[in-house]
């Protein structure tokens, strides 16, 4: 058998025994995303490739840890990327009371569209210098990497 030949039948058995990974190759992205030294629960970080090609994401957890996949795998492509921080909004009908301060007029505002049965109005409580007009940017890099985002409200 030729060299060529078994290099064929050797690339066609990686593939078809142990699924070769196939793909760009990424950086593995962890971290934490808090706004004046507090943990951001339920929030989206994209990393958006400053390049081109696919955006990853995460969603963080209650203790504002987010881990970005990359369609099917985890990772973010390597390169420089914009990062955009947006709040994942719960669905309208729900309002949780208990993130409004009880004296704080919106409370009053939240309570009286919730038994009125109104839609209420979602603003977006991250900066826009976080979201739709990001300043973030940070570089992914070959292998695992923590990437904590500190974001300031003002």
């Amino acid at each position: 058998m030729s060299r060529l030949s078994r290099f064929g039948v050797s690339f066609f058995m990686c593939l078809a025994v142990t699924g070769c990974d196939s793909g760009p190759a990424l950086g593995t992205v962890t971290g934490q995303v808090t706004m004046d030294g507090k943990p951001l629960p339920n929030v989206a970080v994209t990393f958006i490739p400053a390049a081109g090609g696919g955006s990853a994401s995460g969603i963080t957890d209650a203790s504002g840890k987010y881990e970005l996949n990359y369609l099917d795998r985890k990772g973010a492509l390597i390169g420089k990327h914009k990062v955009a921080v947006t709040t994942v909004q719960q669905p309208q009908s729900k309002i949780d009371m208990s993130q409004i301060p009880s004296d704080s007029p919106e409370y009053a505002k939240a309570l009286e569209a919730s038994q009125g049965g109104y839609n209420v109005i979602f603003k977006e409580p991250i900066p826009e210098k976080y979201n739709d007009k990001s300043e973030l940017q940070y570089e992914v890099k070959s292998g695992s990497q923590t990437i904590n985002l500190d974001l300031k409200s003002s």
